[in-house]
């Protein structure tokens, strides 16, 4: 008898093991008393915590090089195609590490910068075509001579979920720079090629980014549980970012600050998002996983390794 149990305790802990992902099981919001903490100004950031079973579960989840550890430490290689193609870009892996490229992340360089459109795991001494969008209306030319122009090494940042958005879900290109163009017009970054990256040389913008940085950037080294989180800004939830790990959320939470900060700042306002309708947006992820993935997709995008989710996305 008590051998039969023994077995059933085992079976029901494998089961548990084997289903803990992203579901209401295992992951829970922020419950609304404790939200001050995590708001500045126009943003609300609603932290998404995770149980004993999925971090069990995700613990040997592989150590992935982030694309801005990769190109500033020359792992990465990114390129124009060999005629230059504005939807196309060309992406080696030179490393013995594994590297993971999330769409929304913008390069700077080559003949325009760009916006990547798509989430990947790039391996070792692997090499492929990457799926981008223009983030640069007014340049068509490289600004180095030889094959240095023809390369991106500069990492930018991620883009605003409106950007995002266009380019990944949306998929067009006049929509990116509609809101390319609205984020540097009203941050003043307006430049002859109208590039999102010269967010940066905006004094005024720059200032107020680092006002939300320094507030969001510290909070969450200290909470192990803490995997991702949902964005409100206004009356708008401008979307969720969720990952296998706490180090993985870690390693692209700064640049997933500047983008929502940036959302922030351009077009956001108070927030007025009532909390039931936050947990409701979370709750379409992650109810029923049959459908999640189809259900992600319709508004962002879910890399896998296998049968492991790495990073769940929508906007």
């Amino acid at each position: 008898m008590k051998r039969f149990m023994f077995t059933n305790l085992l079976l029901a802990i494998a089961i548990a093991t084997t289903h803990a992902q992203y579901n209401k099981a295992n992951l829970k919001l922020e419950p609304a008393a404790a939200l001050k903490k995590y708001a500045y100004e126009n943003l609300q950031v609603y932290p998404v915590r995770a149980n004993a079973a999925f971090k069990e579960q995700h613990k040997h989840v592989g150590n992935y090089v982030t694309l801005k550890d990769g190109l500033q430490k020359n792992k990465a290689k990114i390129t124009e195609r060999d005629r230059g193609e504005v939807n196309t870009l060309y992406i080696e892996n030179v490393s013995s590490d594994t590297i993971m490229v999330l769409s929304g992340e913008v390069v700077q360089g080559g003949k325009q910068d760009r916006v990547i459109a798509q989430d990947f795991l790039l391996y070792p001494k692997s090499k492929k075509d990457i799926s981008v969008f223009c983030v640069e209306p007014g340049r068509w030319q490289p600004q180095k001579g030889g094959d240095e122009g023809m390369e991106f090494k500069s990492y930018s940042s991620f883009s605003t979920n409106d950007v995002r958005k266009a380019a990944i879900v949306e998929k067009d290109q006049q929509k990116v720079w509609d809101k390319v163009a609205e984020t540097t017009s009203k941050n003043n970054a307006t430049t002859s090629t109208g590039t999102l990256t010269a967010l940066k040389n905006s004094g005024p913008f720059s200032a107020s980014l680092k006002k939300y940085t320094d507030y969001f950037k510290p909070l969450f080294a200290s909470e192990p549980d803490v995997i991702g989180m949902v964005v409100v800004s206004g009356d708008v939830i401008l979307g969720c970012d969720m990952f296998a790990t706490h180090e993985m959320f870690m390693a692209h939470y700064p640049d997933l600050v500047n983008a929502y900060a940036t959302q922030a700042i351009t077009t956001g306002k108070p927030v007025t998002v009532p909390y039931g309708n936050v947990q409701r947006y979370l709750d379409t992820l992650i109810t029923d996983e049959r459908k999640q993935e189809s259900e992600v997709k319709k508004k962002g995008t879910l890399l896998k390794e296998g049968d492991k989710k790495l990073h769940v996305s929508t906007f």
